[in-house]
């Protein structure tokens, strides 16, 4: 039997390869001659860059950065005769306001909210709008998301030379009742600056927000000069406006990247922040870093390693990384590391990692290996095919009762349900559960806790589900929240996606899970001209999160569902 069902539609793959050829024709047809060589020499440096990248390197690049990295190449490899793109773009101002009794919303389930404007997306293709990151303080929410739709408003006319944004953002002001979308979020004025994606939102108060993504630009001084590196963006409004984009780090695009970043307010003190990623060197060297501010974000120390691999001939990467800060100060990074495969394998024995310091950020213990992970499905795509990821996330218990300071980390598992598939690269199929550990020890030991998802009775043989990207958190009456996409509903074809919460009232004891959405959707290819490998994509992660400052109970969680091939950001408060 082919667990694996392949349905990577070659035709929407070639008319959005076609559509992307298209479009970075146009770049090159349409740039201002004094911008566009510049441009073109420093997008070709980071090409250069990332083709010195290993095989096994480049497939663990976040989705975001590759989705950029095709841009890039149909920029800089664009022959001179290419035709020209059409895109239907909706003649729609940005910051059109979303309403949920709307008859043209997507969502079937009238109890959801809906974040992104269905009125920005043109009627027949659509956009992909993924990856989200929210942030509560208040009768604030902001909601950040990778959204492709934002690369097209940011340069309607496909010119290049002109910053671009692929990060999408909305905010409320009724405590996530309602959600204005601004359309994107702003790259700036410099015209090498682009947004690539890869969004974390966090809040100081209900008017002081932040958001961090990865920018690609260049030196002002010599503008054919890459650099690249995690960026924050700031609103002082309640997200209602942001600044441009700032680099926290500049790296040398020609050799360097960096991805995967995350973003973490210290709740004693919210003018310290940090913010940890995955420093790629060219010639070998992958490094999760953390950097630090004292002053709200304004200037950072310099990084420091958490974990370095330098031409390591065991290990691909380390990435995925989350960082948080707890009572008191300490500050706890997770990660995932992927090591070299076996020989004819398609995967090896990935692992979660946890490091903690207890000097601010300073310096961190030496990382300790939280459970060793087999990736779900055929160790490259879930039924789908679905590219979903094994990252951790993290949370911690900041009440002031008995629990207060227990960590918290989730990821996904496919160990206890492993089938055959001859159809599958590595021969088998995993149906990955949803995995969660706790330290009570302020991160020196953990205790895994197992599969908190319910297994269905009727698993047996080779059928099972698939449950995957979890993200987590823990509210004012210490209740534990984790959140994920599942396919319990569509057992045995396991194709049909849905989303679930598990909750715990005992520190993680005994679990109640609940569908949050009453939505099942089929994922599919969306007619999307930057999505160019028919692979689908729910997201790279989504969030649950609780009011920051612990005034208010209860979780708020932004994720994704598709109807007839639209991606759609939406939340439900529980």
């Amino acid at each position: 039997m082919n667990l694996t069902v392949r349905v990577k539609s070659a035709c929407v793959s070639a008319i959005a390869a076609l559509l992307l050829f298209a479009g970075a024709r146009t770049v090159s047809a349409q740039t201002p001659a004094a911008s566009q060589p510049n441009n073109k020499i420093a997008l070709k440096k980071f090409v250069d860059a990332a083709n010195n990248l290993s095989p096994e390197v480049k497939k663990h690049l976040s989705p975001a950065l590759q989705n950029y990295l095709r841009y890039a190449n149909a920029v800089v490899n664009a022959p001179a005769d290419a035709p020209t793109l059409t895109v239907a773009t909706p003649q729609i101002s940005a910051g059109a306001s979303t309403n949920l009794s709307s008859p043209s919303s997507a969502t079937a389930d009238p109890n959801l909210i809906q974040v992104s404007s269905l009125a920005l997306d043109p009627a027949k293709q659509g956009y992909t709008q993924n990856t989200t990151s929210s942030a509560w303080c208040g009768n604030s929410v902001v909601v950040g998301y990778e959204d492709s739709g934002a690369f097209l408003r940011t340069d309607p006319k496909q010119t290049s030379g002109v910053p671009i944004s692929f990060n999408g953002v909305s905010f409320s002001t009724n405590a996530g009742r309602t959600f204005t979308d601004l359309g994107s979020l702003t790259p700036g004025t410099f015209f090498q600056n682009a947004l690539l994606g890869d969004p974390v939102v966090t809040c100081t108060s209900p008017t002081h927000f932040q958001y961090v993504s990865i920018l690609n630009t260049a030196t002002r001084d010599v503008m054919s000069n890459p650099i690249i590196g995690p960026s924050i963006s700031f609103s002082t409004d309640a997200g209602k406006t942001w600044s441009a984009p700032q680099l926290i780090v500049s790296l040398d695009g020609s050799t360097e990247m960096a991805d995967k970043p995350w973003l973490a307010v210290d709740p004693g003190n919210p003018h310290r922040m940090y913010l940890t990623y995955t420093h790629i060197v060219a010639l070998g060297c992958i490094d999760v870093e953390v950097m630090r501010s004292a002053d709200s974000g304004k200037t950072w120390s310099g990084p420091v390693s958490v974990n370095s691999d330098c031409n390591n001939p065991n290990i691909t990467m380390d990435t995925g990384s989350t960082v948080i800060v707890s009572p008191g100060g300490k500050v706890y990074v997770a990660y995932e590391s992927f090591p070299i495969p076996p020989s004819g394998a398609s995967f090896g024995k990935n692992a979660i990692y946890f490091a903690r310091s207890v000097t601010e950020g300073a310096s961190f213990s030496a990382p300790i290996k939280i459970a060793d992970v087999v990736p779900g499905g055929d160790g490259i795509y879930l039924n789908g095919p679905i590219q979903a990821n094994d990252y951790p996330q993290l949370a911690v218990d900041r009440t002031t009762g008995a629990s207060r300071g227990t960590i918290y980390i989730t990821w996904p598992d496919g160990r206890n349900h492993v089938v055959p598939d001859p159809s599958a690269p590595s021969g088998t199929y995993a149906f990955p559960d949803i995995f969660v550990a706790k330290s009570t020890s302020f991160g020196v030991s953990f205790k895994s806790l197992g599969a908190i998802s319910p297994t269905p009775k009727d698993f047996s043989g080779i059928h099972g589900r698939d449950q995957f990207l979890p993200t987590i958190a823990v509210d004012n009456d210490a209740e534990v929240a984790v959140c994920y996409y599942d396919r319990r509903n569509d057992f045995p074809a396991n194709l049909r996606v849905s989303h679930f919460c598990s909750t715990s009232a005992n520190q993680g004891k005994t679990w109640t899970d609940f569908e949050l959405s009453k939505l099942d959707w089929v994922p599919a290819p969306n007619l999307d001209a930057l999505n160019t490998e028919g692979r689908f994509e729910i997201s790279e992660y989504d969030s649950v999160t609780n009011e920051f400052f612990l005034h208010s109970d209860g979780f708020f969680a932004s994720f994704v569902t598709e109807q007839t091939g639209k991606q759609s950001v939406v939340a439900k408060k529980f």
